[in-house]
């Protein structure tokens, strides 16, 4: 059971649990949840299906854990045609590592486009920013940090790995 001012992943979203609220709907209790990022919203998720939904933030041994593993993410090998199916998928996975995954590869493919004089292709940019915002808002919550300065801190990080 969630309490009452607990920080969550809820969905994909970083949320503070602002009340239990009593037979909201069809007398069922609800978590009333307000976004992290944007506390004029709010959402109600019911008590009884929302650990499907929910999860603890990470914890900074398990972000610099990740930090470590980037170099070892692989790119998407795919073509054209099924790489939007297996953003979604790894996008819905709920694994870290599948959001960094995708922000290599939409990274490194608009690197080689903008090489071979060429744009950034539209689902590449969509799925860049979806990964980046969930990952680094959860990240940065943890962390302390702006998403902003989270992501500059990521990036030094994996250089310092890489060199």
């Amino acid at each position: 059971m969630l309490k009452v001012g607990q920080v969550i992943m809820y969905r994909r979203d970083v949320c503070t649990v602002k009340a239990i609220v009593k037979n909201y709907r069809d007398d069922h209790d609800y978590y009333k949840l307000a976004p992290f990022y944007d506390e004029s919203l709010m959402i109600h998720a019911p008590m009884d299906g929302v650990d499907n939904s929910c999860r603890h933030l990470l914890s900074k041994p398990e972000i610099e854990k990740l930090i470590s593993l980037i170099p070892t993410i692989e790119c998407i090998d795919t073509d054209d045609r099924t790489l939007e199916s297996i953003y979604k998928e790894l996008y819905h996975s709920e694994k870290h590592e599948d959001l960094v995954r995708i922000i290599k590869t939409a990274y490194m493919r608009g690197e080689k486009k903008i090489e071979k004089g060429q744009k950034r292709s539209e689902r590449d940019k969509e799925y860049f920013r979806k990964a980046e915002k969930a990952l680094y808002s959860e990240l940065a919550v943890v962390l302390e940090k702006s998403i902003d300065d989270t992501r500059e801190y990521m990036v030094d990080r994996v250089a310092a790995l890489a060199s």
